[in-house]
């Protein structure tokens, strides 16, 4: 598999989807109630289908990731190309103050910088597949974003 099943907390909010995709591949709910109880390996295979068309739409409308942890926020801009990465790091005296996870701290920092504050920027190319990049880095704790604090600490960086 390129990414991975579903789970079950994932799969509820999109039965319907699933329902669709399923009369599609030409089975309908009494042939799914008998794959799941006689034939497991072919109901995990649908699954597993699922799952990918599911990711696979997901990661190509990902246009912005961002990640938070204490004393750094980075965020990225996926093109079809190239990552691009705009950051924030905080060293040790002023991380107790700021909250990465307050949109609003975030934009106080940037408008009124101090010396403990730098801002970086970066960009690669993809090692294989975008897609399967960008799901691995939400695997990583990274979280699909607007793109807005991505422009505005972009924009901070440019000299």
């Amino acid at each position: 598999m390129k990414y991975r099943r579903l789970t079950l907390e994932e799969l509820k909010p999109l039965e319907n989807e699933f329902i669709d995709f399923l009369v599609v591949n030409g089975v309908v709910a009494d042939d799914w109630k008998h794959l799941l109880t006689y034939d497991i390996e072919k109901s995990n295979k649908i699954l597993d289908a699922f799952s990918e068309v599911v990711f696979e739409d997901i990661m190509r409308k990902t246009q912005f990731l961002e990640f938070r942890s204490i004393g750094e926020f980075v965020t990225f801009s996926c093109t079809s190309d190239l990552i691009y990465m705009a950051g924030i790091r905080i060293d040790n005296r002023e991380k107790k103050r700021i909250d990465f996870n307050d949109d609003h701290s975030i934009k106080q920092l940037l408008s009124q910088p101090s010396k403990n504050v730098k801002v970086f920027m970066d960009e690669k190319k993809y090692k294989d597949n975008r897609e399967k990049e960008i799901f691995d880095m939400i695997e990583r704790g990274c979280l699909i974003s607007d793109g807005k604090l991505f422009k505005a600490i972009a924009m901070t960086g440019i000299d």
